[in-house]
């Protein structure tokens, strides 16, 4: 039981290399004078994600954007 949530974008696209680069904090794939933001949505999201037992990731596309999906469980996870 989880549930995904995935957008696709049609943006520049994310380079192979910087995939996980996108999810640190302050992290970016290109010049912040090129792109607006400051870094810290992705990084927020893949740490709320954890934070409640599910994950984040980007799949990127060749010039053609980039696919990014949230995971989280259905229900609450229970420690014993």
């Amino acid at each position: 039981g989880f549930a995904r949530i995935q957008v696709r974008d049609r943006g520049i696209g994310v380079p192979v290399d910087q995939v996980e680069r996108i999810f640190e904090r302050f992290g970016r794939a290109v010049s912040s004078h090129s792109y607006g933001g400051l870094g810290l949505g992705l990084y927020l999201t893949r740490r709320a994600a954890e934070a409640h037992g599910g994950r984040a990731w980007a799949e990127p596309g060749p010039e053609e954007g980039a696919r990014f999906t949230l995971e989280l469980p259905l229900e609450k996870e229970t420690r014993e």
